[in-house]
């Protein structure tokens, strides 16, 4: 697999823009992380809010019980003890809710300021980087088991601007067609620059 091209200059963009992707991510990734740890901190009072109703719930059921077995007025003194304990209950549960939609909202927001940025870059960085790579990849294996160039002008002529083919030839398809040997030669090196390939030597 052909990762960079052979030209320096472009080599170096490659590699520096390959290093700021990275950074991207590893950036991204540090404000999910923060972010969700920040959120995360806010579960701490409601876990104590849970943890002390969820006693007083418990002690009050106890005081109740206890209360309860006195004969004539057990279930007049325990009464209050078994509201008081409804109400702690009832507290605690909602300690419980609040921490956990506290949690979803944490991973929700570390999720989607970790990979929200990052997608959005890769949408626009990964695909042609790709091209470049499967391009160079298959220029590179072409020229090593050292084929004839015609398939490589072809290619220059289906996908060079004009422009540039002009400046090879009057006809670059003609010259093409009629095996002109410099000119295959000079659309195949386009060919080639274009996919990042520095061939030792072109023959046809």
């Amino acid at each position: 697999m052909k990762m960079y091209a052979d030209q320096r200059p472009r080599r170096t963009r490659q590699i520096a823009a390959d290093v700021f992707f990275v950074l991207w991510i590893g950036f991204w990734a540090w404000q999910g992380i923060s972010t969700f740890q920040s959120t995360m901190e806010l579960t701490k009072p409601t876990e104590r809010t849970q943890q002390a109703a969820t006693s007083l719930a418990g002690s009050m059921a106890d005081a109740a019980e206890s209360l309860g077995a006195i004969p004539l007025i057990g279930d007049n003194a325990a009464s209050p003890f078994v509201r008081a304990q409804e109400s702690a209950q009832k507290l605690a549960d909602a300690g419980e809710r609040t921490d956990h939609s506290l949690r979803v909202l944490a991973w929700k927001l570390g999720l989607s300021l970790a990979l929200g940025p990052v997608a959005v870059y890769a949408a626009f960085y990964l695909p042609p980087r790709l091209r470049f790579v499967r391009r160079a990849t298959d220029a590179q294996a072409w020229v090593d088991s050292r084929h004839d160039i015609d398939l490589l002008a072809l290619r220059a002529l289906s996908s060079r601007p004009l422009h540039a083919l002009a400046e090879v030839s009057d006809d670059p398809a003609g010259a093409w067609r009629a095996g002109d040997p410099e000119v295959m030669r000079a659309l195949a090196l386009m060919e080639l620059d274009d996919c990042g390939v520095i061939p030792p030597t072109v023959t046809g």
